[in-house]
């Protein structure tokens, strides 16, 4: 795979050409790294078990230069809004013969989704337990 290149994200990982060429995303990842004074920074913790080798850059370290220090931290680094879009949200269409089974999904989904919730934030690799 090809590396990115120094642009409008300035990310390890993913390249300025999957920012969607509507003006108004890249003036987002312009004016998001604006207000921050640096590019996106996610870190989620890594799952370790057994096998897991010993990182070189510890949690906490500052954000990676290159692509092979991102690779030794101790952390799931992330550098692009591409990646905090994609952790952030789900969208569902249903499509319901009318609006009384448009209410009736809606009424079940309003109480599944916090359920969903809470046992996707207690998933080991998320919290790395």
């Amino acid at each position: 795979p090809a590396r990115p290149t120094p642009g409008l994200s300035d990310s390890l990982f993913v390249p300025d050409e999957i920012i969607n060429p509507a003006p108004r995303f890249a003036a987002l990842v312009k004016n998001i790294k604006r207000r921050r004074g640096s590019k996106v920074d996610i870190r989620v913790p890594r799952y370790r078990d057994e096998k897991t080798p010993d990182a070189a850059r510890p949690v906490g370290c500052p954000p990676p230069a290159t692509l092979e220090e991102a690779l030794e931290m101790d952390e799931v680094y992330m550098d692009a809004m591409a990646f905090g879009m994609g952790c952030c949200c789900l969208q569902v269409t249903f499509q319901a013969r009318d609006l009384s089974e448009s209410r009736h999904l809606y009424d079940q989904l309003a109480v599944l989704g916090p359920i969903m919730l809470a046992l996707t934030a207690a998933t080991p690799i998320r919290t790395a337990r």
